[in-house]
């Protein structure tokens, strides 16, 4: 079984969904070439390069979708496993605490790319105009709805009282926070989204350091 001291290595980089382990990598402090080492792939944003169609990578991900993770013999792919993961090998008060926390981790990941990234992500890429962006908010109306209720009196999405920042957070602050700041989203009417909003996406380690690179290397 690998070890936390053992680097993790991530293939895809800032500009794709890669960016949610590395935003968590972050978050527990940890610094890109001293701590965990990125392959470069480019992706949907700025293009891809020529990796994703080596054999190397292909054996890792035969679906040939970024993130991949490598941490010794681990390989995994999906953005919110590989979260998962992270926050259950270095453990700490981002990490479930129990079976409960485990599951409802795993839930809010699970809702995050089932409800809102089908929504989210298509205003980022300008899917359908202006036309586009209004139905898609419309069904983002009780969606943020019901997260709203959820978030009521509360700062983050699980632990008692106001809660905690977990990987929970990270996961869906990646799809709620991040897409809804790239295309300006108004979270006005669902206050308590707004606030979770804010709190999640100004933290320190949601912003990728200077010389992260976020356009991939081409030949």
């Amino acid at each position: 079984m690998p070890t936390p001291s053992e680097k993790i290595v991530i293939y895809g980089h800032q500009a794709s969904r890669a960016s949610r382990p590395y935003w968590l990598l972050r978050e527990y402090g940890m610094t890109l070439g001293e701590d965990f080492l990125e392959v470069d792939t480019g992706g949907p944003v700025t293009g891809f390069n020529e990796v994703r169609d080596t054999p190397e990578f292909l054996a890792l991900n035969p679906y040939r979708q970024i993130p991949v993770m490598v941490h010794g013999d681990v390989v995994l792919y999906e953005s919110q496993a590989i979260c998962q993961y992270i926050a259950e090998l270095l453990g700490g008060p981002m990490s479930a605490q129990n079976l409960g926390e485990k599951a409802r981790i795993s839930m809010y990941g699970l809702s995050s790319i089932a409800n809102f990234e089908p929504n989210f992500l298509p205003m980022v890429f300008g899917r359908g105009g202006e036309e586009g962006r209004a139905r898609y908010t419309e069904n983002l109306v009780p969606l943020l709805g019901a997260l709203n209720e959820e978030l009521q009196g509360r700062e983050y999405l699980i632990g008692e009282g106001k809660g905690r920042f977990t990987v929970a957070d990270v996961m869906m602050g990646s799809v709620v926070g991040q897409y809804g700041r790239a295309v300006k989203f108004d979270f006005g009417p669902w206050p308590s989204v707004h606030d979770w909003v804010q709190l999640a996406t100004r933290r320190p380690a949601f912003y990728p350091p200077r010389d992260m690179k976020v356009k991939p290397d081409t030949k």
